[in-house]
């Protein structure tokens, strides 16, 4: 029985061919779920603009864009990553872990721009981003 986090990921890829590559690399798939927030965490922030993007031979390729919920979240961001199987012994672990660059922006809060997340095979991943607000002396 295929689980409903295999048919999330089901198929043709939505990737640019010169990424192909990358793909058949990293055969694996991990989920991601973005929260952001202000004031110390305590009040969730929308229509924070989300871009999701790796590094791969020196390129820069943003792969997954959206802005948050009326909680602050982006949810179900299924990216590929290394197989599970190749990070199962403690000799392995962690060598090939696939990190992406999160990035924020929203006109009130300082950016944030390509922090690291790693993604790994068959889990899913909560990355809790925490926005500053911008100083008064900004025009808008």
């Amino acid at each position: 029985m295929i689980n409903s986090f295999e048919n999330r990921v089901s198929g043709a890829s939505p990737f640019k061919p010169e990424f192909e590559q990358y793909i058949g690399s990293h055969p694996g798939r991990g989920s991601l779920k973005i929260q952001v927030s202000a004031a110390n965490r305590s009040f969730p922030v929308q229509n924070v603009f989300v871009d999701v993007a790796v590094m791969s031979d020196g390129t820069r390729y943003s792969l997954y864009h959206d802005v948050t919920d009326e909680s602050g979240i982006v949810n179900e961001i299924v990216l590929p990553a290394c197989s599970a199987a190749d990070n199962n012994s403690p000799e392995t672990a962690g060598k090939d872990d696939t990190v992406y660059l999160i990035s924020v922006f929203h006109p009130a809060f300082r950016e944030v721009v390509d922090f690291p997340v790693t993604v790994q095979d068959r889990i899913e991943t909560i990355l809790p981003v925490a926005l500053e607000p911008l100083s008064g002396d900004r025009e808008g």
